[in-house]
């Protein structure tokens, strides 16, 4: 497999210029050599293949070879994640960009122990596109601002395929995800202390469904994890 790099506008000519962290990474960290083959990415799914042409000491320039489109995932894989400790909240973010999500968002639940700051949205962009690179994903997760107990209630309430996962449910994924309807799967992940009463029913009086995993107990970094490789391959995408 290419390295990939992803840079903010792919243009439309024959060659692209690399700059910024990019660039930096690519000279300094990996060492790219004239001629080696590489991909792009805008994050947004267009991606080119081509040479590295080309190196400055902050840039490099790359010949296109091939251009294209990554395929947009479908139905679209929302995980609402309860927010955990920084090093937590890392290996989360990692784990649901290689499995496929394509919106994360940041909950503020009752038993979440760790607060929502201003700069943990860069920082989980960041780490959503270290993983993406890893994994050669050339679409990116779009991270969204927090969001509350109501809001998810509000927005995903209803049509939405709703499901919280919690151990004390009954009903397995893949019963529930054989009554997926059209539009998006939504994945409710609680913190470490768990969902509350409250939160349990308030959700479940919206529309959403409580799901069990299996009989163990998940950590909440690796929960949405295993829910979206639980899914992804009930509903056919893996």
């Amino acid at each position: 497999m290419l390295t990939l790099f992803f840079v903010p506008d792919l243009g439309s000519g024959e060659s692209i210029v690399v700059a910024g962290d990019e660039a930096h990474h690519a000279i300094k960290v990996l060492r790219v050599e004239v001629g080696e083959e590489i991909m792009l990415a805008d994050g947004s799914g267009a991606w080119a293949r081509g040479g590295v042409a080309a190196i400055d000491k902050k840039s490099f320039v790359v010949t296109v070879m091939e251009r294209g489109v990554a395929e947009e995932v479908l139905p679209e894989l929302i995980v609402i994640q309860a927010l955990m400790k920084s090093d937590r909240a890392k290996e989360a973010i990692e784990l649901l960009t290689v499995a496929g999500a394509t919106t994360i968002i940041p909950w503020q639940s009752e038993r979440s122990i760790a607060k929502w700051q201003e700069d943990f949205g860069d920082k989980w962009v960041k780490t959503a596109v270290a993983a993406a690179k890893q994994s050669r994903r050339m679409n990116l997760p779009e991270i969204e601002t927090p969001i509350t107990t109501a809001q998810i209630a509000k927005r995903f309430g209803g049509e939405a395929n709703l499901f919280i996962l919690h151990e004390s449910a009954t009903t397995k994924i893949s019963d529930a995800a054989k009554l997926i309807a059209g539009g998006p799967i939504v994945l409710v992940i609680g913190p470490e202390g768990g969902l509350t009463g409250a939160e349990l029913g308030f959700l479940g009086s919206a529309g959403g469904t409580v799901v069990l995993l299996g009989p163990e107990v998940f950590r909440s970094a690796h929960a949405g994890f295993a829910a979206l490789s639980a899914i992804s391959a009930l509903i056919g995408r893996w």
